[in-house]
């Protein structure tokens, strides 16, 4: 087949069904010119471009690497889930506001804690297309 994969497959192990559907197979691989002493693969007998994939499928499931395991439907514990991480935050302006209302700082002591500063954020123009061009900050650079 044209622009095919294959790696030569030392040996597998641990076979298990992917799928409910019981047309992958689950396996720890040992390839020959790859430098990882066991890689997790999941072979499909129906993979057009990567002999390997076809060939592990084969053995696996003619018991070359041991029975193939049943599949097991995974839980919510084996699931990524996205975690966060609370954080309570209060803006300059909001203490400053805190601290005088407090009278810890008076309207004097405010200026001269205030510090008004410009951030780049891009270039613009008026376009001849009679809509306005953006360039953020990151404009044109790679």
């Amino acid at each position: 087949m044209e622009n095919e994969v294959s790696y030569e497959v030392t040996t597998a192990r641990n076979p298990k069904w992917a799928n409910s559907e019981k047309n992958k197979i689950n396996l720890e691989v040992q390839f020959k010119d790859l430098p990882e002493d066991w890689l997790d693969y999941t072979c499909n007998p129906l993979d057009a471009s990567t002999e390997h994939s076809r060939y592990l499928y084969t053995q696996a499931l003619n018991g070359e690497y041991g029975t193939v395991a049943d599949y097991v439907e995974p839980t919510d514990a084996d699931r990524w889930t996205p975690f966060f991480e609370d954080k309570v935050e209060v803006s300059n302006e909001g203490l400053v506001q805190l601290l005088l209302e407090k009278g810890v700082i008076t309207d004097e002591e405010v200026d001269s804690i205030l510090l008004e500063t410009q951030d780049f954020q891009g270039f613009w123009r008026k376009a001849s297309d009679t809509t306005n061009h953006q360039g953020g900050r990151w404009f044109g650079k790679t």
